[in-house]
């Protein structure tokens, strides 16, 4: 399960390619199929939602469809079967209205005149999961989180089922001209972590030992005050003694917590390692999934990086 912060912005599970492209596909008839409310396309894509949605406090809004006369369209559904699996989902999805049909080739100042929100106490402060079917230009997503975050919404995130792709022989291209630069992104990003956790580490022992040196030499101090008040040898060897006593104590606290910050260090060096190591599986595996997704045999999973890879096309 995903929690909300750590979704991606825009999430799309694939791609969808229009009925007359030569690369239209099972996954692209499954698009249409769920615009038109079939049932089987609804439990598909709700069994994509399942992988990592949770139980969050979070309200589910749909984008409304094109025709202001019919509320209600295979989306909406989807998502209504997405609020009844979590109680914690709160059910909004109809609270953005389309009052005015929209028209052909929309711009976002289209969809702003011809949307508008309704009951924005449901959304008012709340963290929101937009969700459409297919995304083209994106106007319609983009005037859609405008008016939500003018009504009010703490922060948004976009799930669509299919982002528009009419070539997907360029977009397979793409993802084998990119690979390397996006592993070697990934090893820059896991070194530069691993070097700020350690210099992290290195900055905590170097405080405590500064620290440790500060107690010993307070000790000192009190131990050469205590002295200035003894007339006798055995009253200035209990002060000694207690003077050692102390100077033991802060030796066995601050060994203790080094220990602890070492300890640490080696738990980030393993996993530094371990995500070194694993790098080679995942990077393939996301390769492959991509690969996957664009001939629509398979959904993107929620991590998969090169989501973001295709976001401007």
């Amino acid at each position: 399960m995903k929690l909300f912060d750590d979704l991606p912005d825009l999430f799309y599970f694939g791609f969808y390619c229009p009925k007359h492209n030569e690369n239209f596909n099972e996954y692209s008839q499954t698009i249409l199929e769920l615009k038109d409310e079939k049932e089987n396309a609804i439990n598909f894509f709700l069994k994509e939602f399942r992988k990592f949605l949770g139980s969050e406090d979070i309200v589910i809004v749909t984008v409304p469809p094109h025709n202001s006369s019919n509320p209600y369209s295979g989306i909406r559904k989807l998502a209504k079967q997405i609020v009844l699996l979590y109680p914690n989902l709160l059910d909004a999805v109809c609270c953005l209205e389309r009052f005015r049909d929209s028209i052909r080739n929309r711009t976002i100042e289209d969809h702003l005149k011809s949307i508008r929100v309704s009951n924005q106490s449901l959304i008012k402060e709340k963290k929101v999961i937009l969700i459409d079917d297919v995304l083209t230009t994106g106007a319609s997503i983009q005037a859609c989180s405008r008016l939500l975050l003018k009504a009010g919404v703490k922060s948004i995130k976009v799930i669509v089922l299919g982002k528009t792709m009419r070539n997907i022989e360029d977009a397979h291209y793409f993802i084998e001209q990119n690979k390397d630069e996006y592993i070697q992104e990934t090893i820059h990003e896991l070194n530069l972590n691993h070097s700020l956790a350690m210099q992290s580490y290195e900055m905590q022992q170097d405080f405590l030992k500064e620290e440790e040196i500060n107690e010993h030499i307070s000790v000192d101090e009190w131990s050469n005050e205590q002295h200035d008040y003894c007339d006798t040898d055995d009253e200035h060897y209990d002060i000694d003694e207690e003077a050692q006593q102390k100077h033991e104590a802060i030796d066995e606290k601050y060994d203790e917590l080094l220990i602890e910050i070492f300890m640490k260090e080696q738990e980030e060096y393993s996993y530094f390692e371990n995500s070194m190591v694993a790098l080679d599986n995942d990077f393939q595996y996301y390769i492959d999934e991509a690969h996957q997704v664009l001939d629509g045999h398979k959904c993107f999973s929620i991590d998969n990086p090169f989501v973001l890879h295709f976001k401007d096309w």
